[in-house]
């Protein structure tokens, strides 16, 4: 039970990383404020529990933000942990983006981050300390040639990170992120299948990671056991990038 007695947001918590995480967060003790924006329905059950809130919220909305935090303060009195999971995902050749396509990753992916921790670390600097976990990708280091919006979205995530944690960092505020690749999500199946066994067989381990993976990640920066590290973008890749 790392995580007994700590409240934490996991933006994104319906499928795939955000469920998985929000899951362990619960299985570890933590009580938990869930998003989604579409799939709410996904977290009917989890919802059953007395330790979980579950908000609707669109996060390249900022008044959806702002009811988010007020409604995790209002259940819980505090927050200690922010997960920023939310995020999109499509392939489009780069020739062929357009502004609509670029806006829409872009603000869910990383401006939806940017202003909920904006929003959540005056909560962290009153209470003396919080963890922030924001979900990059390796596509956010490498680049990509078949999602290149995606990329600079999730680029931004990291340099995001190690700008908050070089600012906040006196106040007993870590913050890193993860930059997992070819995760078995919905996501992943957006990719074209030959393209997706092409990259599988890259992978040295031979196989997508799964969300569980990656939620125990997660999970570790959010404990105690992680108190020193800050200002990191860890890949999980099963050594994809070793390459």
């Amino acid at each position: 039970m790392v995580l007994k007695d700590k409240v934490a947001i996991i933006t994104g918590a319906s499928r795939g990383i955000g469920r998985a995480t929000a899951e362990l967060f619960l299985k570890e003790g933590a009580s938990l404020v869930l998003t989604a924006h579409q799939n709410v329905k996904l977290l009917n059950e989890l919802a059953k529990n007395k330790q979980v809130l579950v908000v609707k919220a669109d996060l390249r909305l900022k008044e959806d933000i702002k009811k988010l935090v007020k409604d995790a303060i209002d259940k819980f009195s505090r927050v200690d942990i922010l997960v920023n999971n939310a995020g999109t995902f499509e392939v489009v050749d780069f020739e062929e983006i357009e502004e609509s396509h670029f806006d829409e990753v872009v603000s869910l992916d990383l401006k939806g981050a940017f202003f909920l921790a904006q929003r959540i670390i005056p909560y962290f600097k009153k209470g003396g300390s919080g963890k922030i976990i924001n979900v990059s990708s390796l596509s956010g280091k490498i680049g990509s040639s078949s999602a290149p919006h995606y990329a600079a979205a999730k680029a931004g995530i990291i340099a995001l990170t190690k700008s908050l944690a070089r600012k906040y960092g006196k106040y007993n505020i870590n913050v890193n992120a993860v930059a997992p690749s070819l995760i078995n999500t919905d996501m992943a199946r957006k990719i074209p299948q030959e393209r997706l066994e092409k990259l599988v067989e890259a992978v040295p381990l031979k196989r997508l990671g799964s969300p569980d993976e990656v939620a125990k990640l997660i999970l570790f920066l959010a404990s105690g056991a992680a108190d020193y590290i800050n200002g990191q973008a860890i890949t999980i890749d099963g050594g994809l990038s070793a390459i």
